[in-house]
């Protein structure tokens, strides 16, 4: 993302380790609650679990250094695939803020705005970064794989092959953004004093913003990373892609009603098979043993529950 050479200081590679792994972590609790909660399969979470993947990805790259390859067909395969992946990541926020605005736009006709995303979503989420690459491919094959690292080489512009849809993509969030907040704000305006109602709404402001700041805002910041703010930029960068898999988790598992209730679900279940399990445990080893002598020593016997009549 960043315009020019990027050189890291020990600070800041202690706040990339720490923030990407507190990020891969709540990126995968997310993915196993968008697996296993089955009440809250819909389309929304079919978004989140794609985009949660493709973050997954994205930040393991991140976490690492870019892979290199002295072999030169190979790291032009590695970046090309590189280029797909992050695009990837990329047409799923893109999703993700036309899911939320549509969803705002028709909050009474929500099945007719889930019918449509869910026919367009795979095509468009795989199929346009596979377009993309496909076509920057064909144009100069030669710009993928580069001397320090196998990604796009800036030679030539070809690296805008990447840069110039991310852009799109931001400033079509953006908008939608404006839109989203525009349209809530009008629906709050003429609300009635239905609590339940107003803290839906209030709900769905919140998950705006936070999209935007957390999802939109990082990325714009690294274009940033030029001139004398440029170690500011980049440490503000890190941190906000950081916050990503903790936001990710926050709002689309930890603020969903649903969501609680199958994790309290989960949490009771395995604190009833915790006490069984004692209980068995305790009811086992409270049977009483009395010893019998054997030829190798003495071995417990179990004891019968039954009276002892004493010989008169």
């Amino acid at each position: 993302m960043a315009p020019t050479t990027v050189t890291e200081s020990y600070p800041l590679t202690i706040i990339k380790y720490v923030g990407l792994t507190l990020s891969l972590l709540c990126l995968l609790l997310a993915i196993l609650t968008f697996l296993l909660c089955r009440s809250i399969r819909n389309v929304s979470t079919s978004l989140h679990l794609q985009l949660c993947l493709c973050l997954c990805v994205f930040h393991g790259f991140i976490f690492n250094l870019m892979p290199r390859s002295r072999n030169q067909v190979a790291c032009a395969v590695i970046a090309a695939l590189l280029h797909y992946l992050f695009l990837a990541c990329f047409s799923w926020m893109f999703l993700e803020g036309l899911h939320l605005f549509l969803i705002v736009r028709n909050l009474q006709v929500v099945n007719y705005t889930s019918r449509f995303i869910k026919r367009f979503m795979y095509p468009f989420g795989y199929g346009f970064p596979a377009l993309v690459v496909a076509i920057s491919a064909a144009v100069n094959h030669k710009g993928y794989g580069a001397y320090t690292k196998c990604f796009l080489s800036p030679e030539s512009g070809f690296h805008w092959s990447f840069l110039g849809p991310v852009c799109a993509i931001i400033l079509i969030n953006i908008m939608f953004f404006a839109l989203t907040l525009w349209i809530l704000r009008r629906t709050l305006s003429s609300l009635n004093a239905d609590v339940s109602t107003l803290r839906d709404h209030r709900l769905l402001t919140f998950k705006a913003i936070a999209q935007f700041f957390i999802l939109g805002c990082p990325w714009s910041l690294g274009f940033l990373q030029v001139g004398p703010a440029a170690m500011v930029m980049r440490y503000l960068y890190f941190i906000a892609i950081s916050l990503q898999g903790p936001f990710i988790f926050l709002v689309h598992c930890l603020l969903n009603r649903q969501v609680r209730e199958e994790y309290r679900r989960w949490i009771k279940r395995f604190r009833t098979s915790s006490t069984k399990s004692q209980t068995s445990d305790l009811s086992m080893s409270a049977v009483p043993t009395t010893s019998t002598k054997t030829k190798d020593g003495w071995e417990p016997r179990e004891r019968k529950d039954s009276c002892l009549v004493p010989k008169l």
